[in-house]
């Protein structure tokens, strides 16, 4: 059915509707305009009411209603905000060639000590200056980039990438989360719970140590790969230094995908984080156990047993994880209620 006479704005916005967006920006604002219409429709508030609601101004409401109108992209990335008429160079190529003799002599330094020996060379320009003739130079290709720590490779993560926005997995496997739970069990007795968790089945994996290192972490993914019926393909983790060095050489080695989460967000790693939660009250405040390592890992993977076989889970309608895989089809041992007591 074709429908006439229909405002193109309309139309665009109900195209935009079933985008999947991996900008969270835009997905803010995507919902605060749905909530911004429905409180003046629905509850028939008015624009200034509705604004104040939500906290934030109608101009800005506006700007973003008409934003999507004139381009169909929340006005994001599209939308540039860069002069008509930029501003003209102002060097000429002998002044080009003195900074780029300087930066190939001294390829670590930057703009500021760069702009300290050109005056001894007849050229008095400021650091902003100098700076846009590097970036000139770079976009051209004329000059390389300054040396990296790290054998030249960004942040020294040869295997690790950043996490995408709105990575989820669907299967077992496709995307486990990792993370460290710090518990204090006397005053001044702390142990370190490794936590697994798969986003699919909910399944999860508990270690403990004495302390924290990437030795430890690349330990714990062995264990992790024994104890999961399923194969891991792709890992999340937070920027924890344990997760560096041997962690992430022994993902390589197995190749399983290793993502890390930007920096103060562990709100996309709130599966692990809630199964911490579990670990924290139902597990480590709710017995009296021992404060030595061989003592309490037979009771952690007591408890790693109790929580995949007979916990039942809300977010799979009251099934186990292990009822959950085995209807999946994954071998996962029957183990009855009387044998976890």
């Amino acid at each position: 059915m074709k429908v006439f006479f229909l405002q193109g704005e309309i139309m665009r916005s109900a195209r935009l509707a079933g985008k999947v967006f991996d900008d969270p920006e835009v997905v803010f604002r995507l919902r605060q305009l749905e909530r911004f219409e429905r409180l003046r429709k629905a509850h028939g508030l008015t624009a200034a009411h509705a604004a104040e609601i939500l906290g934030v101004s109608r101009a800005t409401l506006y700007r973003w209603r008409r934003r999507l109108a004139e381009s169909g992209t929340w006005g994001l990335r599209s939308c540039s905000r860069r002069p008509r008429r930029v501003r003209q160079r102002q060097w000429d190529m002998r002044l080009a060639e003195a900074v780029r003799r300087l930066r190939l002599s001294f390829p670590a330094w930057g703009k500021a000590k760069l702009g300290r020996l050109l005056p001894d060379q007849g050229y008095a320009v400021s650091d902003s200056t100098v700076g846009r003739i590097l970036h000139w130079l770079k976009a051209r290709g004329r000059l390389p980039d300054a040396p990296v720590r790290g054998g030249g490779r960004r942040h020294g993560r040869p295997w690790a990438r950043r996490a995408p926005y709105g990575l989820t997995g669907e299967q077992p496997g496709d995307l486990v989360q990792v993370d460290v739970l710090h518990v204090r069990l006397l005053p001044g007795v702390t142990v370190y719970h490794f936590t697994a968790w798969d986003g699919a089945s909910r399944w999860s994996v508990g270690q403990v140590y004495s302390r924290v290192s990437s030795r430890c972490a690349a330990d714990f993914l062995d264990q992790l790969q024994t104890r999961c019926p399923f194969p891991i393909r792709a890992i999340q983790i937070d920027g924890g230094s344990e997760f560096k060095g041997e962690f992430e050489q022994a993902c390589q080695a197995a190749e399983i995908s290793l993502y890390v989460l930007p920096p103060k967000r562990p709100q996309r790693n709130g599966g692990v984080e809630r199964a911490n939660g579990i670990w924290r009250y139902e597990f480590y405040a709710s017995y009296p156990l021992p404060t030595t390592i061989r003592e309490l890992r037979p009771l952690v993977q007591w408890w790693e047993q109790v929580y995949n076989l007979l916990r039942p889970h809300q977010g799979l309608k009251q099934q186990t994880p292990a009822e959950y895989l085995r209807d999946a089809g994954y071998e996962v041992p029957d183990v009855s209620v009387s044998q976890m007591y």
